[in-house]
C-alpha cells in the first residue's frame, strides 16, 4: 500500500514507518499537526505530541519526503469518550483537524491508501486514527500496537533509532533526563515497575535524532529547560532547542525502499485460495419451517435471542433489534454464497457504530435464502468490545463492522478467526498445495492470534470453555486436532482442555480452509467447567451454559441445563437429509423455546446460548 505517515518527530511515529517499509509498503509523504500559534511549544493535547513540532520539517527533509502540515488549538479535546463517533457533534474537536489534514493529503496525493501511526497501548489514540481513516476510506496501519515495551525499546537501540528525551511528566523522571538519549536510561526505566519503559503512560516524549530512515543525523544544541512543575517526585517540563544536522557516512539512496514480500507471501498475495467444500451441502427447503419461535427472552430479561432470521436483505433482517444494538453481543451470519460476502458486509456495516458486536460469517450453500442471521443480546450494562481495525503485528485487524471479542456477564464471545498473518492480512498456508496442510497452518496461525488477543480481554487460553472449528470436510478434523493440541500446549499449563467442535461448511471468507471461534471466561470470573454424562457434554461459563449432544438426545440436553439452574432458550441444529424425521420429532418435543435449523454435512455448533451436537465433537485432552 502507499502510505502517509503521521509524524510528530518522536520515536513511535518513525519506528512505525520503519515497520511499514519492512512489510512492503511505500511511504509517499508524512503529515503533522502542530500548534496554531508557532510560539506554543506544548499544548498537552490528549491525542497528539506537539513538543518538538518546530523540527518536524527537518525530519521530513532527512527522509526526503514531502510534509503536509495542519494546525490544532489548545484545549480542543472536546469529545473525550473512548470511542470517537463517525459523526462527532463538536466539529471543533482536535480530531477533526486530523480529518482535515488527511483530507488534504488525499487531495495532494490521491494514490495514498493507508495511514501509519505510532499507537502502542493507547486505545484513545488508536480509535481516533481509525475513525478518521474509516471516514476517508484509508487503511490504518499501527505496527507497534500491543508491543512489549521493554522489547520495543531494546529493538529501537539495536536498529539504530536514537531518541532524545524532550519532555518529562511522571514520577521516576528527572530534569537531568531532558536532552539526553533514551538508550542511556533504558535499564533504569525497565527496573521501575510504576513507569512504562516506552513512555506509554505519558511519562516522557522524544525526538528522533538519527534512524535508518534518515540520510543525515541531528544534534540537539542550546537546550533550554522549561519546567511546568518542578515537583520533587513527579516533575513536568520540556526543552526548547536548536537542531543541527550532521552528515552520515554510507549510501542512503534506498533507505525508503520497501522490503519485498517473501516469495511465499507474494505467491499467496497474487492468487485466490479457492478452497471450497467438494460436495454441495443439502437443501434445507422444507425443514426451515421447524423454527417455532424467532425470539426468545430469558425470564429475568437479561438474555434475548433472535434466531434463524432468513431473507435476502441484511438490513431488514436486523430491523427487529433496532434500538437494542448496544446490547448485541454476537451475530452469526450464514450466506448462501461466499461471493456475496462484500455485498452482505456493505448492508451490515451501517447497522453498528464504533462498538459493534463480535461476528462469524460462513457459507452454507444448502440454505434456501440468501442470508440467515442469529443474534444474541445481553441486556445488562456491562458489555465491552475489543474492536481493533488497524493492521499490526499483534493479531488480524477487524477491518469491518465486527469486534475481535465481546465480553458480557463474565464470558468472552470471540469473533471467528481466520489463519491470517496479522502484518500482511494474507492467509497462511499454500494456495496450490493440499488442503490438509493449509488447514493445519491456518489453524496454528489462528490459535497464535488468540494467544495475543486473550490478555487484552482479561482472559487466557486456560479459560477457554469451547472452541468451534469451521472446516470444509470431515477429513480436516484430524489436522484441526493436531494444531489445537500443539498450540494449546504452547501457552497453557492447564490439565483440562476445552471441547473443540468441528463443523463442516461449504466455504469461508477469503476462501480460507479454516476458521475458529472461542468462548472463554474472564480472569476474575468463575472458570469454565466441563462434565460429561450419558453422551451429553455440559460446558458451563459465567452466566451461560452449553449442552452438546446427539440429535436424539436434545430433550435430555435441555433437561440437564434446567437441572443445572439454566433456562434453556435456543436449539441450533445442523443436520443431514437422513435426519429429517428424527429432527422433526425432536424439535416438536422442545417446547416453547427458540429453535432454528441449518443443513450441513457435519456436526452442530453455533450460538447463541446452547449448543447441540448432531454428529461428532473433538474432546481434546
Amino acid at each position: 500500500m502507499k502510505v502517509v505517515g503521521l509524524v510528530s518527530g518522536g520515536k513511535d511515529s518513525l519506528a512505525s514507518l520503519g515497520k511499514c517499509l519492512k512489510h512492503g509498503h511505500e511511504i509517499v509523504c508524512v503529515a503533522n499537526l502542530s500548534p496554531e500559534e508557532a510560539t506554543d511549544e506544548e499544548l498537552d493535547s490528549f491525542c497528539f505530541q506537539t513538543v518538538g513540532h518546530n523540527h518536524v520539517d527537518k525530519i521530513a527533509s532527512a527522509m526526503g519526503l514531502p510534509l503536509v502540515k495542519g494546525t490544532i488549538k489548545r484545549d480542543t479535546s472536546k469529545v473525550q469518550c473512548m470511542a470517537y463517533p463517525a459523526r462527532p457533534s463538536d466539529q471543533e474537536d482536535e480530531v477533526e483537524r486530523l480529518y482535515d489534514l488527511l483530507s488534504e493529503v488525499k487531495k495532494r496525493f490521491p494514490e495514498v491508501t493507508a495511514v501509519s501511526s505510532g499507537a502502542i497501548l493507547s486505545n484513545y489514540q488508536r480509535l481516533r486514527v481509525e475513525s478518521v481513516a474509516t471516514r476517508l476510506g484509508l487503511v490504518s496501519l499501527s505496527y507497534l500496537w500491543q508491543r512489549d515495551q521493554d522489547d520495543y525499546v531494546k529493538e529501537l537501540t539495536d536498529e539504530g533509532y536514537e531518541a532524545a528525551i524532550i519532555k518529562i511528566a511522571s514520577m521516576g523522571m528527572k530534569k537531568s533526563h531532558l536532552g539526553r538519549h533514551l538508550s542511556e536510561f533504558q535499564s533504569d526505566f525497565e527496573s521501575l515497575d510504576y513507569l512504562h519503559s516506552a513512555g506509554e503512560g505519558g511519562e516522557y516524549e522524544t525526538l528522533i535524532t538519527d534512524c535508518p530512515l534518515f540520510d543525515k543525523k541531528f544534534v540537539i544544541k542550546n537546550p533550554s529547560i522549561e519546567m511546568i512543575s518542578d515537583d520533587k517526585f513527579a516533575p513536568v517540563g520540556h526543552i526548547t532547542f536548536q537542531l543541527e544536522s550532521e552528515d552520515k557516512s554510507g549510501d542512503f539512496t534506498n533507505r525508503l525502499k520497501p522490503v519485498p514480500l517473501s516469495s511465499t507471501l507474494q505467491k499467496l498475495n497474487s492468487s485466490v485460495n479457492q478452497f471450497r467444500s467438494e460436495a454441495p451441502l443439502v437443501d434445507v427447503t422444507g425443514i426451515e419451517n421447524y423454527t417455532n419461535k424467532k425470539c426468545w427472552t430469558s425470564k429475568d430479561g437479561i438474555w434475548c435471542i433472535y434466531a434463524n432470521m432468513s431473507g435476502s436483505c441484511v438490513d431488514k433482517l436486523l430491523s427487529p433489534i433496532e434500538g437494542l444494538k448496544d446490547y448485541t453481543a454476537f451475530v452469526h451470519v450464514y450466506g448462501k454464497s461466499i461471493s456475496n460476502f462484500a455485498a452482505v458486509n456493505k448492508a451490515y456495516n451501517p447497522n453498528f457504530d464504533a462498538n459493534p458486536p463480535s461476528r462469524a460469517f460462513v457459507e452454507n450453500n444448502g440454505q434456501s435464502t440468501d442470508v440467515t442471521i442469529d443474534v444474541l443480546m445481553y441486556k445488562q450494562n456491562d458489555r465491552k468490545t475489543l474492536h481493533v481495525q488497524s493492521i499490526s503485528e499483534w493479531a488480524p485487524a477487524c477491518i469491518g463492522p465486527y469486534a475481535q471479542a465481546t465480553t458480557v456477564g463474565g464470558t468472552v464471545l470471540h469473533a471467528g478467526m481466520l489463519g491470517l498473518d496479522p502484518a500482511s492480512m494474507i492467509l497462511t498456508g499454500s494456495t496450490e498445495g493440499n488442503r490438509s496442510e493449509s488447514v493445519y497452518l491456518q489453524a496454528s496461525r489462528a490459535i497464535k492470534s488468540y494467544h495475543a488477543v486473550m490478555p487484552i480481554v482479561e482472559s487466557s487460553m486456560e479459560l477457554v470453555g469451547l472452541g468451534v472449528a469451521y472446516v470444509l470436510d470431515t477429513s480436516d478434523f484430524e489436522r484441526v486436532a493436531a494444531a489445537w493440541d500443539a498450540e494449546y500446549h504452547s501457552s497453557s499449563s492447564s490439565s483440562v482442555y476445552p471441547v473443540c467442535v468441528a463443523v463442516t461448511v461449504s466455504a469461508l471468507p477469503k476462501f480460507a480452509a479454516f476458521e475458529l471461534q472461542l468462548f472463554s471466561s474472564i480472569l476474575s470470573a468463575t472458570p469454565p467447567c466441563l462434565s460429561s454424562e450419558e453422551g451429553i457434554v455440559m460446558i458451563t461459563l459465567p452466566s451461560m451454559a452449553y449442552a452438546l449432544c446427539p440429535l436424539t438426545s436434545i430433550p435430555e440436553g435441555l433437561k440437564k441445563l434446567s437441572d443445572a439452574g439454566f433456562e434453556p432458550g435456543h436449539v441450533k441444529v445442523f443436520t443431514s437429509p437422513g435426519d429429517y424425521p428424527s429432527l422433526s420429532e425432536c424439535l416438536s418435543s422442545c417446547g416453547d423455546i427458540s429453535t432454528s435449523v441449518l443443513a450441513t454435512q457435519g456436526c452442530v455448533v453455533s450460538p447463541p446460548l446452547y449448543y447441540f451436537l448432531y454428529n461428532t465433537y473433538l474432546n481434546l485432552r
